[in-house]
């Protein structure tokens, strides 16, 4: 099973999937992010694209690798990655049925105030190099991005289940998530 984490950038999502990680002893994560790190040295210079989601190579990887991983792991693979474009995630998510995975896919939600709390308090940064470059950092790119996230949170939330992070630590998400998909956690 996948379990696909969407939601708006720098919204908590990588951190909600290393809590999934910890929590549940048969999950892996896979960052569908990486895909776009490894393909623009190559794609770059041939297509130059706003962001790497463009390239349908990526959305293509994507699918390519969350279905490998998912056989050969034999675990459940939590997938932290905002996708924004309608399109994109239909392309992706048909991929992944095609392949006849099972996919859970969550939108982890916030108030847009404490969304902007959340990008100007995190100080890891998940940004590729050009992201960087074009909009000051991954703060900046994260403030550019939200209205895009707001715009898609109406279909999203027909095609997800949408979680209120909003007064919610990542963990308490990721307690969530876990009961939501019947799964045991670890006992601490």
């Amino acid at each position: 099973m996948i379990v696909w984490l969407n939601g708006p950038f720098g919204g908590g999502k990588t951190t909600t999937a290393a809590e999934l990680d910890a929590l549940l002893p048969e999950v892996v994560v896979f960052d569908p992010e990486q895909i776009g790190g490894v393909i623009a040295p190559t794609l770059g210079a041939v297509e130059p694209v706003p962001d790497f989601q463009d390239w349908r190579p990526w959305r293509e990887l994507v699918v390519a690798a969350l279905v490998s991983l998912d056989r050969y792991t034999d675990r459940t693979v939590v997938a932290p990655q905002t996708v924004v474009v309608e399109q994109y995630w239909n392309e992706i998510m048909s991929g992944l049925a095609a392949a006849d995975v099972e996919v859970r896919a969550f939108t982890l939600d916030s108030t847009p105030e404490e969304h902007e709390r959340r990008i100007a308090g995190d100080t890891v940064t998940s940004a590729t190099l050009e992201e960087i470059k074009i909009h000051d950092g991954s703060v900046g790119w994260r403030r550019h991005r939200a209205a895009d996230y707001r715009a898609a949170l109406p279909w999203l939330a027909e095609r997800t289940e949408v979680i209120d992070t909003t007064l919610l630590r990542p963990a308490e998400v990721a307690k969530e998530i876990t009961g939501r998909i019947g799964l045991s956690a670890t006992p601490s």
